[in-house]
């Protein structure tokens, strides 16, 4: 499992690494407005896959060690289809996204979806290898394409971006596929009825703490473009950006995390191992933390440009939050592997409710005094949010797994574990060298 941590954790710095390089190619390229734009149809995409995933998404990978693959891929699919049009409308109608950019975003939303399932199968069968190798690639892709794409058009059209996305995703999509027809079972549908009802019942949980956790996330999004502007949005997106590079190793380790839990039936394994990833990550954010507080505002100018001079202000009062969400990323997917969605559900509704009362109360009247002051409270709220949902969850860790305050203490065993961790990769990595 160690490996797959590291290699998981290692695959996800590059994909950030050449994921910021795309967002520096943007910042200059598009300016602030067009990067607010971006960040619109992109979080319209991703409120698509939420509403695609009540049937599927991550469930699937708790599901995929029980159930016939082909009967999990076919039901997802389908239900993808359906909400992927209605969810369309549904933007469409509330304003959501930026009317010009409809047909684009259905176009994403189309590959998108097959892949998502794709990779949600991968990562049941934990094939963590290939999981790590379609994610590089797809960053790889997206960089090249839309370099290559600016160089030959010489313009800052943001539907080079778009198309750039949509290849990059196209491709790993293809080859994901591939993997899974190769893992169907026997194609059948005896039973079929039974397992949409039970994907619907896990998935609903899953989808509402996702919806909610999304909102928590990118409500102030809204919030911003409707009180501030589309400029200011295009500054809270990139303090954003550049503040949820943090997230790299929590995510590296949840994803290994979830599927082991799924497949362990042991309890007071599954705590320790839960307790002592929590640990590391801990450790491993507040150092990213501060490393972020150090770095220099006039730096941020010199490399996005003159638009994102308040980028530095946004990623300061974000920082709190992306260090509590960390942690709850953790706990959450200890939860999520015995299928108890409900706590990472209702801790992300207890989130969305602080963004949402003080978003509405506090943004508009922080607006009055200055943009920048506005810019500031919508991270401040981000992270009292995030605040709120980890004070919960970890409350009902407490209670699940009967964990005392020691058990939260760094000891000499945690280090001597992480230490272990290390050599062995480095070991593991000189015998591929010679």
């Amino acid at each position: 499992m160690i490996d797959k941590v590291l290699g998981t954790f290692f695959t996800r710095l590059l994909s950030t690494v050449l994921m910021i390089v795309v967002v520096v190619i943007n910042a200059n390229a598009f300016g602030s407005e067009g990067t607010g734009t971006i960040a619109l149809v992109v979080l319209g995409l991703t409120l698509l896959q939420v509403l695609t995933n009540f049937v599927g998404g991550g469930t699937l990978v708790y599901l995929v060690p029980r159930k016939n693959i082909f009967q999990l891929f076919m039901l997802s699919f389908l239900w993808a289809c359906i909400a992927n049009v209605g969810g369309i409308f549904l933007l469409k109608e509330l304003q959501l996204v930026p009317a010009e950019y409809t047909w684009w975003l259905l176009a994403m939303t189309s590959v998108f979806t097959i892949y998502n399932i794709d990779i949600a199968i991968v990562q049941g069968k934990e094939n963590i290898r290939l999981f790590n190798i379609l994610q590089i690639l797809q960053s790889i892709l997206l960089l090249t394409t839309l370099s290559v794409l600016l160089f030959v058009f010489q313009s800052a059209k943001i539907e080079l971006y778009l198309t750039a996305y949509i290849f990059s995703y196209l491709v790993v999509t293809v080859i994901s596929f591939v993997f899974v027809v190769k893992q169907f079972d026997k194609v059948q549908f005896d039973g079929v009825f039974t397992l949409l009802k039970e994907m619907v019942k896990l998935g609903f949980w899953t989808q509402i703490a996702n919806l909610t956790q999304l909102l928590t996330y990118r409500l102030n999004y809204y919030f911003v473009d409707h009180f501030i502007g589309r400029k200011s949005l295009g500054v809270y997106e990139m303090g954003t950006k550049i503040s949820e590079a943090v997230w790299i190793f929590p995510k590296s380790i949840c994803l290994v995390q979830y599927a082991r839990i799924s497949n362990q039936p042991d309890m007071d394994y599954t705590k320790n191992l839960t307790l002592g990833l929590l640990k590391i990550v801990a450790v491993f954010a507040l150092a990213a933390v501060l490393v972020l507080l150090l770095l220099p505002a006039q730096f941020l100018v010199f490399v996005l440009g003159a638009d994102f001079a308040n980028s530095k202000s946004v990623i300061c009062s974000l920082l709190p939050g992306i260090f509590a969400l960390s942690c709850t990323t953790i706990l959450a997917h200890h939860f999520s592997g015995y299928g108890k969605y409900w706590v990472n559900a209702i801790g992300s509704v207890i989130s969305l409710l602080v963004t949402a009362v003080a978003g509405i109360l506090l943004i508009p009247k922080t607006m009055e005094i200055s943009s920048l002051l506005a810019l500031q409270t919508a991270g401040w709220i981000t992270s009292a949010a995030y605040g709120a949902n980890l004070i919960f969850t970890l409350t009902v860790f407490v209670r699940f797994t009967h964990a005392t305050a020691r058990d939260f203490l760094i000891t000499r065993a945690d280090f001597s574990l992480f230490k272990q961790v290390m050599e062995t990769k480095l070991k593991k990595l000189k015998r591929k060298e010679k």
